[in-house]
């Protein structure tokens, strides 16, 4: 009589499904995690976060150079914690902005604008005044100054770059000007020498010579 075998299918399948199934799951959190470190300012500020400690290691993030291995390492440990913690109602929170997001441009091109003066130092001065000549240039320039100082410090939120913001989206709206694609642009490095000088100055000195 002939033996009736009982296949049960190979054991590797499941431990092969699991492994895939996690592999995708820490890739979408990981997507998702680039997805809150990019964030507008503003759009980052309405987030709630349930864990403090997933919000610093984001805060911490977005301060850093989106180019620096520093910064991939940061958003790395903030997936690990949002795979630790959950991450599901971030993922519903995005969702929801994602639309308001998409109408608003203007916000974009203010936030691109600030990081180019913040970036471009007398030289983004100049050009604001510019385009804005009945701007306060004294403000600004203690503005900028202040905002850019901020980005070598380790304060958890960048006060000085939301004063700049608010600043300029005010300055902006009162004068009905739009903002030149070549103000959108964040320059590489900091630069608050003034140009028509022959040597070098410091940040400090170069911001209070100008006039």
């Amino acid at each position: 009589m002939a033996v009736q075998e009982h296949f049960e299918g190979f054991d590797t399948a499941p431990d092969e499904m699991s492994r895939s199934a996690h592999k995708r799951e820490a890739q979408a959190i990981r997507k998702l995690a680039d997805k809150i470190a990019n964030l507008g300012d503003q759009a980052f500020a309405r987030l709630s976060f349930e864990e403090a400690e997933v919000k610093e290691a984001f805060v911490k993030a977005r301060s850093l150079r989106r180019t620096s291995d520093e910064r991939r390492r940061q958003l790395q440990y903030a997936a690990k914690l949002l795979r630790s913690f959950g991450h599901e109602s971030l993922e519903e929170q995005l969702s929801g902005m994602s639309a308001t997001a998409k109408v608003d441009p203007q916000a974009m091109r203010l936030e691109q604008l600030r990081e180019y003066l913040i970036h471009n130092g007398i030289k983004g001065v100049n050009a604001m005044v510019e385009l804005i000549p009945s701007i306060d240039r004294n403000k600004l320039r203690t503005l900028v100054k202040r905002a850019h100082d901020e980005l070598s410090s380790t304060l958890p939120d960048r006060p000085a770059a939301r004063a700049l913001y608010q600043f300029i989206k005010a300055e902006v709206k009162a004068a009905g000007v739009e903002i030149p694609e070549t103000m959108q642009r964040q320059k590489p490095k900091p630069v608050f020498a003034n140009p028509v000088s022959p040597a070098p100055a410091p940040v400090a000195a170069a911001i209070e010579d100008i006039d």
